[in-house]
């Protein structure tokens, strides 16, 4: 294969819980960073621009963070998936990687955002599920939670549950489904979304957490959708039990 600039783009899977977030920070490590790094080292350049498809916060992970970026490469796209990988830190891994054209961006032109939210629900902690999931003591119901979540499914403004990245952008968003299920001491919510505030699905949680242990009714949640005051929800839930899980193109 010739040498020539080309565009990539893969999927990738990494554990949150000692990355500052996604994206780049001086001083901070974070998961562009690593993989910025990575990706300049393979190249022999000084930085190569990575672009992810959303911005994942502080201790919060992903199976499907999609990201693109432009680089010289000769050798065959499986070769520079595992020379990418082998660069990389154990907590961070390229599933996938493929060529992909120069105007595509994994933020703009992705259409839904699926992410996860798990739960660990037992009286006593998991070693096994610290990393990914928030302990919640107090028992949780399942029909609560989902009688709760239903007014959320929709188009509306959720300022209530966060702010807009941008600083002049608007909070409303388009959610497509919102479910909870219970798998043995786990409960895990699962939300699709044109787009996310900032720290909008935790917000979600935290208040569908106070319905689920009987503190609100379920119709407080709608009371707190209309007030567009983040003050009129739950707390916001830690960062752990969130994953990106999917984005759909």
């Amino acid at each position: 294969m010739s040498t020539e600039l080309r565009r990539y783009s893969g999927v990738l899977e990494y554990d949150g819980t000692d990355f500052s977030g996604f994206q780049s920070q001086i001083d901070r490590r974070t998961v562009q960073g690593e993989l910025e790094r990575a990706v300049s080292q393979v190249a022999d350049r000084d930085r190569i621009i990575i672009h992810g498809s959303g911005r994942t916060d502080t201790g919060v992970h992903a199976l499907g963070q999609v990201i693109a970026f432009n680089m010289e490469w000769r050798h065959t796209e499986d070769d520079l998936l595992r020379a990418i990988n082998a660069c990389l830190p154990q907590d961070i891994v390229l599933r996938t990687l493929g060529l992909t054209s120069f105007d595509f961006n994994p933020r703009r032109c992705a259409r839904w955002r699926s992410y996860q939210y798990r739960i660990y629900n037992a009286p006593i902690r998991s070693p096994l599920h610290m990393r990914t999931s928030w302990h919640v003591k107090a028992e949780l119901d399942l029909g609560a939670l989902r009688s709760g979540a239903e007014c959320l499914v929709g188009e509306h403004d959720f300022a209530s549950f966060g702010r807009s990245p941008d600083k002049i952008g608007h909070t409303t968003r388009t959610v497509s489904r919102l479910d909870w299920r219970e798998d043995k001491y786990s409960f895990i919510m699962e939300i699709v979304a044109n787009s996310f505030l900032y720290r909008m699905v935790r917000s979600i949680v935290g208040t569908l957490y106070m319905v689920g242990v009987g503190s609100w009714e379920s119709s407080v949640v709608e009371e707190v959708l209309h007030a567009k005051d983040r003050n009129k929800g739950g707390p916001l839930a830690p960062p752990q039990g969130l994953t990106l899980i999917n984005i759909e193109f």
